[in-house]
């Protein structure tokens, strides 16, 4: 993965699927460390947190109080903090895009320099022609800089989807190895790792709704156990 070889399993995850992605990918992680349990769309501390968990694994636990729902949980100020530490790690690593190269550069290449274009045209100090090659170069150039990954961002995370396309099929997997499968794949991987705590914890369609269990997860290989990933 180049430089992204380093990266934390939350900060890949945040590479895909931004302050969710991350959060969701932490989640599963505290689960598989055995210290969150499910229940109706609400998350609650089951234990004590390891050492080696990662900076938005110890914001996420730290921001648990009794018990809360994911989205809840993800706008805790110290969860929030920890976030935006983790995009301004990507941003330094050139993986993501700071915001004003996303946002405001794009508005103001959309907005301004066609106003400008057009009043030169007025005066006839620009032909018609040039004006609107202008206007299409500009509006180019803003449509490049929207997306939030840069380019080695998203080359990065094709490579490692590459190299760890296989985590979700191994039958047994560290809390690290959980996280990266949840970072690289998202939902699919959650469920597949995680069913039921994915379901009870509220964690489908972005923390949003999810708050039922499915049924049909009891007749899966999980079904009995509280699912940690395939034990």
């Amino acid at each position: 993965m180049d430089n992204a070889e380093t990266l934390a399993a939350t900060e890949i995850a945040w590479l895909r699927g931004g302050n969710w992605g991350a959060v969701m990918a932490g989640l599963a992680m505290l689960h598989t460390r055995g210290v969150l349990a499910p229940g109706a769309g609400r998350i609650r501390r089951t234990g004590s947190l390891p050492q080696d968990a990662e900076p938005l694994e110890r914001a996420l636990y730290a921001a648990l109080y009794g018990s809360i729902g994911p989205r809840e949980l993800a706008g805790q100020k110290r969860v929030q903090r920890a976030l935006r530490d983790v995009r301004r790690s990507l941003v330094e690593r050139g993986l993501v895009r700071a915001t004003s190269r996303r946002v405001l550069m794009p508005v103001l290449l959309v907005v301004l320099p066609p106003v400008l274009l057009a009043k030169l045209v007025a005066l006839r100090a620009v032909g018609v022609t040039e004006g609107l090659v202008a206007v299409v170069v500009l509006v180019g150039i803003a449509v490049w800089l929207r997306p939030r990954r840069t380019v080695a961002g998203t080359r990065a995370l094709a490579a490692g989807r590459v190299r760890y396309g296989d985590l979700v099929e191994r039958s047994q997997l560290e809390p690290v190895e959980v996280g990266l499968a949840v970072a690289l794949f998202g939902t699919p991987a959650i469920l597949a790792l995680m069913p039921r705590f994915a379901w009870g914890a509220g964690l489908l369609d972005g923390g949003r709704s999810s708050n039922h269990f499915d049924s049909r997860l009891d007749s899966s290989p999980w079904g009995a156990n509280t699912d940690s990933f395939w034990n």
